[in-house]
């Protein structure tokens, strides 16, 4: 495998600072990024210029998950101590304050298709939202900490990364378990839908492994030399992962082969990568280095 090929296929664009602490998640709209960390502040960058935007929140505790909800001017913060707070972006005030959980909230997710948000914790409850925020449904999962939820871009199932190693394929009519994968070593903790129906997952064990639709492993390898934090797939036939081991990696959709290895001798992250987002010619990553950097798609051919 060719860690870095002549032709770079993504070049750092921009490095945005002014966090106090690590950056834990992220998440965007048309225009800007939205940032959480650990110095318990929720702010947000314009796209194009990286300057912060006067919209700041500040937490009671660290907030480990976002999502936002464009169509709604709406911005769901899940907390350590598991509350969550729902802002309204365009008047910067406080809509609702939610006490469901018990336990850190890890991984928030919406279903446009059904008009459902998801929450998930770090024991292993999922919780069913409506669009005004009533409480549809908990499932105890019993699954460990989760750290991702993942929706079908047709809304009829949700696939949940949880700590005891399997990913859970749930259907979202009577919110039955339809698939349960062992995963991981230690613990599966990313999840990337492909567009076929099957699954990419990552874990503690710095494995990513290729899942058909019906779970069946096609393909797994060795991608990092830490845990993997998160996977997403790019727009030019291409996913990426994030790693503890302060490194980024640019993959092949097609063949898994890598395409390119970015790290500190490429400007790079310092320290763990958390977080990833996908924009339209390129992708925002950031970590406990308490940056983020925007990195560029060069005019590089589909593998």
């Amino acid at each position: 495998m060719n860690k870095n090929k002549s032709h770079a296929l993504y070049s750092k664009q921009l490095q945005i600072t002014g966090h106090q602490g690590p950056i834990y998640a992220l998440d965007q709209d048309e225009r800007y990024i939205y940032s959480a960390s650990s110095d318990k502040f929720v702010a947000r960058w314009h796209k194009t210029t990286g300057e912060q935007d006067q919209f700041a929140i500040r937490c009671t505790q660290a907030p480990f998950s976002l999502l936002v909800l464009p169509d709604h001017n709406q911005l769901l913060i899940g907390l350590s101590d598991g509350s969550l707070h729902l802002i309204d972006t365009a008047q910067k005030v406080e809509l609702k304050y939610l006490k469901a959980h018990q336990s850190a909230v890890f991984a928030l997710a919406a279903n446009p298709c059904l008009d459902q948000r998801y929450s998930a914790d770090a024991e292993g409850n999922v919780l069913v939202w409506d669009a005004t925020w009533n409480l549809l449904l908990t499932l105890p999962l019993a699954c460990g900490k989760i750290r991702q939820i993942a929706v079908a871009p047709d809304g009829t199932y949700f696939v949940v990364a949880g700590a005891d190693g399997y990913y859970r394929k749930i259907e979202t009519t009577f919110f039955n378990e339809t698939q349960q994968v062992y995963a991981h070593y230690e613990g599966c903790t990313a999840l990337c839908l492909l567009p076929n129906g099957g699954i990419l997952s990552a874990g503690k064990d710095a494995y990513i492994r290729r899942w058909s639709a019906a779970g069946e492993k096609q393909n797994a390898f060795p991608a990092h030399l830490g845990t993997i934090y998160q996977l997403v797939q790019l727009p030019n036939g291409y996913y990426v992962s994030a790693s503890r081991d302060k490194t980024l990696k640019i993959w092949s959709l097609e063949t898994d082969e890598i395409g390119q290895r970015l790290d500190l001798q490429m400007a790079g992250h310092r320290h763990s990568i958390n977080a990833l987002i996908a924009l339209a010619d390129g992708f925002v990553s950031a970590g406990d280095d308490k940056r983020m950097i925007v990195w560029h798609a060069s005019n590089a051919k589909t593998p």
